[in-house]
């Protein structure tokens, strides 16, 4: 694992690497701000956000979507515009937190939920507006969307039940099936923060509070990485090949008692996972 950068981040978040410019993107939630690094490499760029930044999706142009307090918002970074794309609805219990598109030009999302309390997933389209698809959630983390089997399946942490469930999913109706679990963050003393598919269908999932990276497929924990910081946050493959892990971390003292490492505010990358991602998903805007 390697620092990139000298910059350091308080609650480093949403990675996406965007393989069309080259550039990858992250926010800082404690700061409301969203960071750029060209070839992902500084300097780096920032713009300040008008509220706290959480997931981040890619489009078919050079904006981003970006959730905000008050919904889905287009940030064209170069340009520094930020303008709403559509209002959460009531369902949400509040507002979002992470967010990915679906491999169908739609995009998934669910409720950001600290403490205890309601939340739920839904989807998005620029063309069919807001459905739901489960009711029953605490706090949404690190969607994908894998084939499991020849099954387009929806993967989606809840970080309030230390769990990653898998639903069947039709991204173009926007439906899911019966639930189950992914990935039991509980057996690693941890809970599920971002996530990131590889090109071979494993999910890379940052585990919060036992600084750990796992990689599950959909026969369970595949692989497991130590890291040097007790809450890892985000994870996303990048570089020109794939080939680089990139990860985010928080650097607060989130109850384990004692100041967060050094490395918990920095910006990482591992280059000797001997695994390479996927081009990222996009949003459609028509």
């Amino acid at each position: 694992m390697k620092r990139i950068g000298e910059f350091t981040l308080t609650w480093g978040e949403s990675l996406r690497w965007d393989d069309r410019l080259r550039r990858l993107y992250f926010v800082d939630c404690a700061t409301q701000t969203l960071h750029w690094l060209d070839d992902g490499q500084p300097p780096l760029h920032t713009l300040t956000m008008p509220s706290m930044p959480a997931g981040l999706v890619l489009t078919e142009d050079r904006e981003l979507v970006a959730c905000l307090d008050d919904g889905l918002h287009l940030v064209e970074p170069d340009a520094g515009a930020i303008e709403l794309l559509a209002a959460y609805p009531d369902g949400i219990y509040g507002r979002a937190n992470d967010a990915n598109a679906d491999g169908c030009g739609n995009l998934v999302t669910g409720t950001l939920n600290i403490g205890p309390g309601p939340g739920a997933l839904w989807w998005y389209s620029a063309r069919a507006g807001w459905r739901l698809l489960d009711d029953d959630f605490g706090n949404a983390n690190g969607p994908v969307v894998i084939d499991v089997d020849g099954q387009s399946t929806l993967i989606f942490a809840d970080t309030q039940a230390r769990a990653m469930y898998a639903y069947p999913y039709d991204g173009v109706t926007g439906t899911v099936g019966e639930r189950r679990v992914f990935g039991d963050h509980a057996v690693l003393d941890g809970a599920p923060d971002g996530a990131t598919a590889d090109s071979a269908g494993g999910v890379w999932s940052c585990v919060l509070g036992s600084g750990k990276l796992a990689r599950f497929t959909a026969a369970g924990l595949d692989q497991l990485v130590d890291l040097p910081m007790a809450n890892p946050s985000d994870v996303a493959f990048g570089g020109p090949d794939l080939d680089r892990l990139f990860l985010t971390s928080i650097a607060l003292d989130l109850g384990e008692g004692g100041p967060p490492s050094p490395e918990a505010g920095w910006l990482n990358a591992f280059d000797d996972l001997g695994r390479t991602g996927r081009p990222e998903p996009r949003f459609r805007l028509q």
